[in-house]
């Protein structure tokens, strides 16, 4: 058969043959050790962004808790304030009245 004969195949056409007898070892030690690291890497990962969701919902909360405290702290103060003022008049028209 010629070369022209023959079907050009995805292992032909891509390249030449390394070997047929090819042989691919692993070292299942190696391999359970990169796939222990790989998950602690990922659950390290996981953990941060939890904690800094965690967070930044905290602050939120407390901005929120912060805000409507100063809000009824500003309130109370109105509310004395005008008080002090009506004071303040009652006190003033007592002393007009003294002076006449």
């Amino acid at each position: 058969m010629s070369e022209e004969n023959k079907p050009k195949t995805a292992r032909s056409y891509r390249g030449g043959i390394v070997d047929d007898n090819a042989i691919i070892s692993i070292n299942l030690k190696w391999l359970m050790q990169s796939v222990v690291v790989i998950a602690g890497l990922v659950y390290s990962y996981y953990m941060v962004i939890q904690r800094i969701t965690d967070l930044e919902r905290r602050v939120s909360e407390a901005d929120t808790t912060i805000t409507e405290l100063v809000e009824k702290h500003i309130i109370e103060e109105e509310a004395r304030y005008a008080e002090m003022e009506e004071e303040l008049k009652w006190h003033q028209k007592l002393l007009k009245k003294k002076k006449k």
